[in-house]
């Protein structure tokens, strides 16, 4: 048998090596390939996980917001037709509204404070709602003057809040909804709570009261 001339050897292993060569650019292609579907894998999953914290997020925000709006209208909700010294008017019931504070007659659950009809104070004092609270003993005097107020927060990072009544003092008159209730022989019929959060994703639509006349 003829030996293999070397011509035809070095074709063999330029050949060989080509195979090789080839063999591995595949290699590396699926590789490539490989890594782009799992980068893409991992990111969807970063961006799955994202979206689903942010979600959460979301949900207790609102829930914290919603809880702390049915607080501030429960207290203003317990609003009483009744009056006290100071109140204005002889008629006058011992409700004062305005457009970013309102006072009231109210009563304590008498657990955090005494129990018994209480002066409340709704307002905002700096980005924080707060809630004055004064027992009332009857008709003051010189010898049992005006409690110091009870301050609690009631909601914290507000940038304002806005109220609104609807009634009417004048029977003849249609009840509507006015920026004021001042002096007046009763309760408006309903308030309107808008509070508008340093944090806009809080912001929710205005909360509702009715008040009870009797």
């Amino acid at each position: 048998m003829m030996p293999a001339s070397p011509n035809r050897l070095i074709s063999r292993v330029a050949a060989r090596r080509r195979g090789e060569q080839g063999l591995t650019l595949i290699e590396l292609l699926l590789s490539l390939a490989i890594l782009a579907i799992l980068t893409g894998f991992l990111a969807g999953g970063l961006s799955m996980a994202r979206r689903a914290f942010g979600a959460d997020r979301a949900s207790e925000i609102g829930s914290e917001t919603s809880a702390a709006i049915q607080t501030v209208a429960a207290l203003v909700g317990s609003a009483l037709p009744v009056r006290f010294d100071g109140a204005g008017p002889k008629d006058a019931v011992g409700f004062d509204g305005r457009g970013e504070v309102i006072s009231f007659v109210g009563l304590s659950e008498g657990r955090s404070l005494r129990g018994g009809p209480h002066k409340i104070v709704l307002r905002r004092s700096g980005s924080d709602i707060v809630a004055d609270f004064v027992a009332l003993n009857g008709a003051r005097s010189k010898e049992s003057p005006e409690q110091s107020p009870t301050r609690v927060v009631v909601l914290s990072g507000v940038r304002d809040i806005r109220l609104g009544y609807f009634g009417t003092t004048d029977p003849k008159v249609k009840p509507a909804w006015r920026a004021d209730w001042l002096r007046a022989e009763r309760l408006p019929d309903l308030v309107s709570i808008r509070i508008e959060f340093e944090d806009e994703r809080r912001n929710e639509p205005a909360a509702i009261v009715a008040l009870r006349q009797g």
